[in-house]
């Protein structure tokens, strides 16, 4: 019982410790962040950045950590435990944080990495009403595509405008509901903000790039060219992206620029930005970039006319996007696409042996083995071949 008592008292000591962080501040130059999400690709990266720069960080989100952000990220921040499809209300942890706290506003900032929902974002700034400072809120290039654009280039900023007839806005979110749900999510902030609200910034995405991707998009292309002759499924894309121009960003390049927003306030307040890297591969650039980085030779690839080919890139239709405004306002100078290829290539090759990305790796073998081949051994047996590597995935896991 003494030791129980101890424990519970060193436990209020750090709890006490954690808020008097938040109500008085560390530092001056430390800040106070709340992460909805904040264990995948994109938002680990963000979040370890933060962790390096001493902020105070409190994760809120369903307890995965992928990867190796159980040991790169969860040690160093605050964790609450929430499903936000089962809404915040329900998640007690959150809401006793949140009242604990002194007079606002207490955060500098919440980052949004996982609202797909515009009650989500109702929620959170119900919630935190009068407790944070900005809401920095992860959206998509995939907006566009319930809009009507009218040129035929790089997509803009301002071409998120959602056509007037009420049959054209039902029938452009019925064909891309995810795009629908993500600028709703931006309508609901830019809504509260134009009533004197929470300033808020969305950084529209086009598909991201990068190391420990939850997707495993990189890394599926990338093992369909290691393993292609092992592989009864020619590599292949389908012809409409055949001459496709493509936006890519690189998670790195994001998570800088989510951190320079943090300190950069008021200027970039209630702003929406296009990110996206300055070259603009095809799908078929994409694969001949991924030779060369793996010192391959060339190989065939193939014009797959089916309305079903099998692709991963790109998401969407509209094509590239326009960065000039993020270039403007928030200094943004993304990676080089050689220097992106280089180290994603490398990361995925080392990849495949590591103990602690085991679980990944089987993901991502068994996503090669229904998709590419009537053969689950082929896949095994070209991974020991190529890469001097025994599998451990047992027959009934295939």
């Amino acid at each position: 019982m003494y030791v129980q008592a101890c424990v519970w008292i060193v436990a209020q000591v750090l709890y006490l410790n954690v808020i008097s962080g938040f109500s008085h501040g560390k530092h001056s130059d430390v800040k106070t962040i709340l992460v909805f999400g904040g264990n995948g690709m994109l938002g680990a990266s963000t979040v370890e950045r933060l962790i390096q720069e001493n902020h105070t960080l409190v994760l809120v989100n369903r307890g995965n950590w992928y990867w190796d952000t159980g040991k790169s990220v969860r040690p160093h921040v605050r964790h609450l435990q929430c499903d936000r499809m089962q809404s915040l209300q329900r998640c007690a942890g959150l809401q006793h944080f949140i009242w604990s706290l002194d007079s606002p506003p207490m955060f500098d900032a919440v980052i949004d990495f996982s609202a797909y929902h515009a009650f989500e974002i109702s929620e959170a700034l119900n919630m935190m009403n009068g407790k944070i400072k900005r809401y920095i809120y992860i959206s998509s290039d995939s907006v566009y595509e319930v809009c009507n654009k009218s040129h035929s280039g790089f997509t803009r900023e301002d071409d998120a405008v959602r056509p007037e007839a009420k049959v054209d806005r039902e029938r452009y979110s019925a064909n891309d509901d995810y795009g629908n749900r993500k600028l709703e999510c931006e309508e609901v902030l830019r809504s509260q903000a134009d009533s004197g609200g929470i300033p808020y910034v969305a950084l529209r995405l086009p598909d991201v790039v990068g190391t420990r991707d939850n997707t495993y998009r990189w890394w599926i292309y990338q093992l369909w060219v290691r393993l292609a002759r092992y592989l009864d499924t020619p590599l292949s894309v389908p012809r409409r992206h055949w001459n496709q121009p493509m936006s890519l960003v690189y998670a790195a390049d994001v998570a800088q620029t989510i951190i320079d927003v943090i300190s950069w306030g008021e200027k970039v307040d209630n702003q929406v930005f296009n990110l996206a890297m300055d070259e603009t591969p095809t799908l078929v650039n994409f694969l001949h970039h991924l030779m060369d980085a793996l010192d391959m030779e060339k190989m065939k690839i193939e014009e797959d006319d089916r309305e079903d080919a099998f692709h991963l890139y790109p998401s969407v239709r509209l094509g590239p996007v326009d960065t000039n405004k993020a270039k403007k306002l928030l200094n943004w100078q993304p990676t080089s696409w050689k220097d992106v290829v280089d180290l994603t290539v490398k990361f995925y090759e080392d990849a495949i042996k590591r103990p602690d990305f085991e679980r990944a790796r089987n993901d991502v073998v068994r996503i090669v083995q229904q998709h590419l081949t009537k053969d689950p051994m082929a896949v095994i047996r070209g991974i020991r071949t190529v890469y001097n590597f025994n599998i451990g995935i047992s027959h009934d896991e295939l």
